[in-house]
């Protein structure tokens, strides 16, 4: 009985290689093993950030990417599942990532973005002086 078992798990072994379903498998295996390694390489990479701006970039990514997550599992219902810890290491790296590229884009356009920030405040101040100055004229 044993020999006709192994007898067909061998021709059954030949069809799935012969019709080439291992290297889809090996495909997808690949794929997950290069998303695995993009994700430590994130989360590994170093921004140049200051170390109080790493501090803050760290506490914000725990804070966001754990109630994120602790709201998605609660609200399907699978808050102390095991998969909610993989689901955090994922989306807590994708989070930190963009925070750290967010701070580095403003680091890199401070002097644009506070320019900006400078003349749109200039233009506010003197639009509301207009709009109280001709209500004023108006009024009286």
């Amino acid at each position: 009985m044993r020999d006709v078992r192994s007898m067909i798990g061998g021709i059954i072994l030949l069809i799935l290689i012969a019709t080439g379903v291992f290297s889809v498998l090996l495909d997808l295996t690949s794929e997950f093993i290069k998303l695995t390694l993009w994700i430590f390489q994130l989360s590994l990479t170093d921004f140049g950030l200051s170390p109080s701006i790493e501090i803050i970039v760290k506490s914000l990514t725990f804070i966001l990417s754990y109630a994120l997550v602790g709201i998605i599992f609660n609200s399907i219902g699978l808050f102390n599942s095991d998969a909610m810890k993989y689901v955090y290491f994922v989306v807590s790296t994708m989070i930190g990532f963009a925070l750290s590229a967010l701070i580095m884009f403003l680091q890199e356009h401070i002097i644009i973005i506070s320019w900006s920030i400078l003349g749109i405040t200039i233009i506010t101040i003197f639009t509301i002086l207009f709009l109280v100055k001709k209500r004023n004229t108006l009024k009286g």
